[in-house]
Formats: structure tokens, sequence, C-alpha cells
């Protein structure tokens, strides 16, 4: 006949919980192998805010961010491997290092740039050896009848107009690509690399999509 203690121990022993040690190894090794991944692999991330408008939209998109394509094993390539202009990036901020930042790539070491460039309608910098470029800022997007209603309604900031700046080394220059509302490297000036976490390689949610690089040449100055 069994006794109550003996169902009662039979009870314990299959709902116990499992052993404090190992458990604890166990989620240490799993949160290691989570940051592993985030930090050298790929995250998401959520983006929010008007400076990206209208790539990303403010209320929040849901991005795929890597730090692989400017991940280098010889620090002396770092700068071949380092962020070119028109790619969309995950930094760490310059005016409070507890936040992020979501930008484009302007300018790299040695460019020369208009801290102010925009110019009937136009957004034109000047690189290295003196070849003008400019970004398109993507129209096809879902948020672009948004963007256009709220660019009416800001007046731009035109206080750089004019003034210029060499991007030093290790350096690069970033601006959202609603120019009217972002805070960027045009009031806290060029971003080291070192801060840079990553490429934003895709919108994953909602309307997935890749981003793309939208730096074109032209020919000539104006």
């Amino acid at each position: 006949m069994t006794t109550p203690f003996a169902r009662f121990q039979r009870t314990f022993l299959r709902y116990r919980p499992p052993p404090l040690l190992p458990t604890t190894i166990r989620t240490i090794q799993i949160l290691a192998t989570l940051h592993l991944i985030s930090t050298t692999l790929v995250e998401l991330r959520i983006c929010t805010g008007f400076s990206m408008l209208p790539t990303l939209s403010q209320h929040g998109d849901c991005v795929l961010v890597s730090p692989l394509p400017y991940w280098s094993p010889f620090s002396e390539r770092h700068s071949k491997k380092g962020p070119k202009r028109g790619d969309v990036i995950v930094a760490t901020s310059p005016m409070d290092p507890r936040q992020t930042v979501c930008k484009r790539v302007i300018g790299v070491e040695g460019d020369m740039i208009e801290i102010e460039p925009r110019r009937g309608g136009q957004r034109k910098w000047v690189d290295a050896i003196g070849k003008d470029y400019m970004v398109d800022v993507p129209s096809s997007s879902e948020s672009s009848f948004e963007f256009e209603e709220l660019s009416s309604r800001l007046v731009p900031r035109r206080n750089g107009e004019g003034q210029w700046v060499k991007v030093p080394k290790g350096h690069v220059w970033l601006v959202g690509d609603n120019m009217s509302n972002s805070t960027d490297s045009r009031k806290y000036g060029p971003v080291p690399i070192a801060m840079v976490k990553g490429k934003v390689l895709a919108r994953v949610y909602p309307s997935p999509r890749w981003l793309e690089n939208n730096v074109r040449h032209i020919g000539g100055a104006e």
C-alpha cells in the first residue's frame, strides 16, 4: 500500500524545478549566443522618428541591421570596409551614448561637405577629388504622401548654406533623408566610424524591402 508520503515524493520528483546551477549556466550560454549574433551577424531594430522619412516611417519600422558589411579582421583594412556614401546605418548617438540614431552616410573621410546643400530641390555634395554627387530620396514609399504633407508644414533650416567642412580621417558625415526635421552631422559634426553599429540592409516590417544605395554622380557644378 502506497503511503501519502510516497505519493508526495513521486509527485515532487516529477515536477521539481531543475537544478539551479545547470539552469543558470544554460541561460548564460543562450544569452551569450544571442549577444554574439546581434553584435557580429545580424539583429532586428525598431527605427522611429521623422528624420528618415520617406525611406522609413516615423511610426516605427522594423529593420534588419548587420555589422558584417563593415567588418574586417585586419584593422588596417577597416577604411576600405567602412560605410559608403548612400548607406543607411545605425550608430551610437553622439549627443546621448545611451541612444542610437538611424541616418544616411553622405560623406566619408576626405570629402568636402556643404553643411546645408539644398538648392532648387536638390541636395548635392562634393567628394575628395572634387566630383559632384547627390542622393535621391525614394518617392515610391508608402509614406511619400505623409512625407510631402509633413514637409510642407516644416520650415527648413538653412543656417549652414555656403559653409563647408572636410570629413576627417576615420569619420563619416550623417544626414537624415528628411533634412527639414533631422538632428544629424549638421548639428554634431562628423561621426567616428567606431560609433557605427551596422548597415541597415532591409525593412522587415511593414512592407518588407531591401534598402538601396541612392547615391548617384552628377556632372558639373551649379
